[in-house]
Order: C-alpha cells, then sequence, then structure tokens
C-alpha cells in the first residue's frame, strides 16, 4: 500500500487536512523534547494570544520551561527549593530567573517566586500521531511519550496492520490511553479512540515548551 513512511505520511497529512476545521492546525515533525513528533495536530479552540514573542522565545527553551513548571500563580517558592527540583547550579537558575522576571512571566517577592499574575497561558491542545509501516512496539513506545504534552495521542498504521491490532492487542493501546487509526490510499479509520486528557501547565515542562514553539511556528496566529 506504502513504499515508505514518509509517502503514508504525506497521505495521512492530507486526509487529515481534508476533515480539520478552522480552529486546527497541522505541524509535521514537530520538535518536542524527546524527539520529533510525525504530525501534531493543534487545536485553538477559543484561543486568545497572551504570550508574547519573547516570552514564547523563552520558553521554547526546556531548561526555562522547567523553571517555570515548578512555579505556581498564588503560592511563591524558595530559591533554594528550585535548586533542589530543577539541579541547576545557582548561577544558571540565577541567570534562568532573571530572564523570566524580565520577560514578566515571574515576580520575586521577599525572597520568593511566583508567576504573574497578567501572565497567561493559550488555551491550545495538541494531538499527536504516531505513524509507522510495521514497527507498531514502536509506534506505541513513542505514543506514549507522546501523552507528555498532548492531550489524545495516536498509533497511524496502514489498514490491514491497524485491524488486527485492534483484534488481537486493544488491550495495550486501552492500558495506556492510546488511539489507533488505520490509513488507506483514501480514507482514515479510528480503530481506537484516545480519550482526551487535559494537561496541568503548571507541572508538565514539556507542554509549556511545546505551547510555545507552536506558537512561534504557527503561521495562522501573531504573537503580541
Amino acid at each position: 500500500m506504502f513504499e515508505t513512511e514518509l509517502q503514508m505520511q504525506k497521505e495521512f497529512i492530507r486526509l487529515l487536512d481534508l476533515n480539520k476545521k478552522q480552529n486546527q492546525n497541522i505541524l509535521e515533525e514537530f520538535n518536542a523534547r524527546f524527539g520529533n513528533v510525525d504530525v501534531v495536530m493543534t487545536d485553538y479552540d477559543n484561543l486568545k494570544i497572551t504570550m508574547t514573542k519573547s516570552q514564547a522565545e523563552i520558553l521554547s527553551n526546556y531548561s526555562t520551561a522547567l523553571v517555570v513548571a515548578f512555579l505556581h500563580r498564588k503560592k511563591a517558592h524558595t530559591f533554594n527549593y528550585l535548586i533542589d527540583k530543577t539541579g541547576y547550579t545557582e548561577e544558571y537558575l540565577l541567570s534562568i530567573l532573571a530572564t523570566l522576571k524580565k520577560e514578566n512571566i515571574i515576580l520575586e517577592e521577599n525572597n520568593k517566586f511566583i508567576i504573574c499574575d497578567n501572565f497567561k497561558f493559550p488555551n491550545l491542545k495538541f494531538t499527536a500521531y504516531e505513524l509507522k509501516l510495521k514497527q507498531w512496539k514502536k509506534a506505541v513506545l513513542q505514543a506514549i511519550k507522546n501523552k507528555n504534552f498532548a492531550y489524545q495521542s495516536y498509533v497511524v498504521m496502514p489498514d490491514l496492520i491497524a485491524s488486527k491490532l485492534s483484534k488481537n492487542n486493544s488491550e495495550i493501546f486501552k492500558e495506556y490511553d492510546i488511539g489507533l487509526i488505520g490509513i488507506n490510499n483514501n480514507s482514515l479509520k479510528y480503530y481506537i479512540q484516545s480519550p482526551n486528557k487535559n494537561k496541568n501547565y503548571s507541572i508538565n515542562p514539556i507542554f509549556i515548551s511545546s505551547i510555545a514553539k507552536c506558537l512561534l511556528i504557527s503561521k495562522s496566529q501573531t504573537l503580541i
């Protein structure tokens, strides 16, 4: 059916694009913390751009996003707390905190740090798709990693293989909340739906950096 994964990926994107909504965008080879994700669909329902370009550039760096992930809006944390959580050197952490303060992402109050009230994360959701011609176990492992930033994660295989997997190995997909899609030259079939999973902005640096990266490369949105 497909000679290469690239050929399958191009057809998958074509079919996905036919049914995508106006508030959705398709990204190829999206650069996440752990490597490129084959295809990502972003959903910006009621999206309000609340992040400046410079803020997005800073937060697209995983090291910086990690610091923000350990901070909150209502509860302030000490410098030593952040040293302990991140494992960074004092000098490196000081430089990150200085940058975050300069860009009005965090505040320092009484030698403690807190996220600024007026800094908001955009309401942006990701659906990740991992495509493989044959290596379904490898695709599942990658799809599990993709859940670090995606509220839905799918494995996409040629339809004949996907059909067999849904009959013989469905418990694996359901155990890890991963969906399964079969593809041929003309259509997509959702054998197993991936359940929606809300992500917590405050504890997930991969999600934070992914939001920033998405906003930087998106052609449909304009950063402040």
